[in-house]
């Protein structure tokens, strides 16, 4: 029974929206990956998302059957987007966004809000450890070496 109960909230923990890769440096050009599941019994039809501060998003991979939307501030810089489409029940799509990260900083934390085709949304906006956690990139300065003899 708890091998059990482990399993289901082991699949339940992986259905969030996550953002690959999990750790970056900052300034750095990165590529990074939005997986959406959808683990829902209705089809996922749009997906709303707050890039972390900081980051600079400006390239969008395009996926056919799906439409992007962009948020921009009054500078017009890109600070999020939506993605309408579909994502049938047990079925995932990934997203690729090029991006600069902030030089200073320890972490993004990326907010999404998942719609579903019956008017519910789940909003993946919590704390670390909570039951739908915004996804964090944790941005790291890459260690120096002292190479000289």
């Amino acid at each position: 029974m708890g091998a059990a109960l482990a399993l289901t909230c082991a699949s339940l923990t992986l259905a969030h929206i996550r953002i690959a890769p999990t750790e970056s440096t900052p300034g750095a050009r990165e590529k990074y990956t939005m997986r959406v599941p959808n683990e829902k019994q209705v089809a996922t039809i749009r997906v709303e998302g707050e890039f972390p501060a900081g980051l600079d998003i400006y390239d969008f991979e395009f996926k056919p059957g799906w439409k992007i939307d962009f948020k921009k501030d009054d500078k017009g810089k890109i600070v999020g987007a939506t993605w309408t489409g579909k994502i049938m029940p047990y079925e995932f799509v990934e997203f690729g966004m090029l991006g600069i990260n902030p030089k200073e900083g320890t972490s993004l934390v990326w907010r999404f809000v998942q719609y579903y085709e019956d008017g519910s949304k789940e909003e993946f906006t919590g704390p670390v450890g909570s039951r739908l956690p915004s996804p964090v990139t944790t941005l790291k300065k890459p260690e120096t070496t002292n190479a000289s003899k």
